[in-house]
């Protein structure tokens, strides 16, 4: 089953990036596959800088502790499988961890070979956007 990183990424005025990858019409969390070799945080992170040339900080907004100062991390805000058949009738298996971040520096400069456009939404943007996931709008309903 392959490992799959994505996060809701705000920025200073809680508004949150989406992307939409190349030949798609729907709008998603930017983040992407865990490679072998490496933990979910390091790929979310590898994933984040490649697509967006962005650091980012991994955030836990329910107490809001600062955990990277005293060396710990903080848990995915949620965890689900996906299990279906694409449009090629391949069967797909994913294990997806969701993170809150915030951007720690960088601009925008997107991966051209695989994202075709960003925007930033407001949480009611995205609530009410018809071309994006469900399961995006249920967690966001909670942060």
């Amino acid at each position: 089953m392959r490992q799959v990183t994505r996060t809701f990424l705000k920025n200073s005025e809680w508004k949150f990036v989406l992307v939409r990858h190349n030949k798609k019409d729907y709008w998603t969390l930017p983040g992407g596959h865990v490679e072998q070799w490496e933990d979910i945080y390091n790929a979310i992170k590898r994933e984040i800088k490649e697509e967006l040339n962005l650091e980012i900080k991994i955030i836990w907004k329910k107490i809001g502790l600062d955990l990277e100062s005293i060396k710990e991390r903080p848990a995915p805000i949620c965890t689900y499988k996906l299990d279906f058949q694409n449009e090629k009738w391949k069967r797909i298996k994913k294990l997806e961890y969701i993170f809150l971040s915030e951007i720690k520096s960088g601009e925008i400069k997107i991966q051209d070979d695989e994202i075709e456009e960003y925007k930033f939404f407001t949480k009611e943007e995205i609530l009410w956007l018809e071309n994006t996931f469900i399961q995006f709008k249920e967690i966001l309903k909670k942060i």
